[in-house]
């Protein structure tokens, strides 16, 4: 029996999310999917932001990080 690792599912790149993303959308604009299917898309779709907006939210850290090491405090 395999277990999802949820550490593994963090490690996937922005960019794969994303893609994953608009995977989800198309099916559900596309009328591909019933009602059920499209409940449950919906909720997968819910969590591949959550885990999108954590990554650029890390990122936008990052960011903010490095030009506080790298910018003078006084840049008159």
């Amino acid at each position: 029996m395999s277990k999802k690792n949820p550490k593994a599912e963090q490690e996937i790149p922005y960019e794969q999310l994303i893609e994953q993303l608009e995977g989800i959308v198309d099916q559900i604009e596309g009328g591909e999917l019933g009602l059920e299917d499209s409940i449950k898309g919906y909720e997968q779709g819910i969590e591949l932001v959550k885990r999108a907006r954590t990554i650029l939210d890390r990122a936008e850290q990052r960011i903010t990080e490095l030009n506080a090491e790298s910018l003078p405090e006084d840049a008159d």
